[in-house]
């Protein structure tokens, strides 16, 4: 049990630090960021510690009905697809790639956050 407090505070700790670097990159000084950060980040892991807060489990649930609605995008798009094929074809295939990587991007974070839903049941 305090092996996952640690846990918890270690993870709070170096996401501070790497949020702070980030926005310090942003600005063009990511040293001053991840400093800000870490500084944060030792603050955050002192109040968990004090308030002892303890790390509980996400569920993550998706309703019954997206694999339908998923369906009916794909549909959607077939029928774009068709219709830019008859009419401006050279407008569709720069297109027909990209649309096709991020159906496979949601695809798979679907299947993935499906997933994770099951195994924590």
């Amino acid at each position: 049990m305090e092996e996952e407090e640690k846990g918890l505070e270690g993870l709070v700790f170096v996401g501070c630090m790497f949020v702070g670097a980030g926005i310090g990159l942003a600005f063009g000084r990511p040293d001053v960021g991840g400093a800000i950060g870490m500084g944060i980040g030792f603050i955050l892991m002192s109040i968990i510690r004090a308030k002892e807060i303890k790390p509980t489990p996400v569920t993550i649930s998706l309703p019954r009905s997206i694999w339908k609605i998923a369906l009916s995008l794909v549909g959607i798009l077939t029928i774009i697809c068709g219709i830019l094929l008859l009419y401006r074809p050279e407008l569709l295939y720069p297109y027909l790639v990209g649309i096709g990587a991020i159906l496979i991007g949601v695809l798979i974070l679907v299947a993935g956050l499906t997933g994770m839903a099951k195994s924590s049941k």
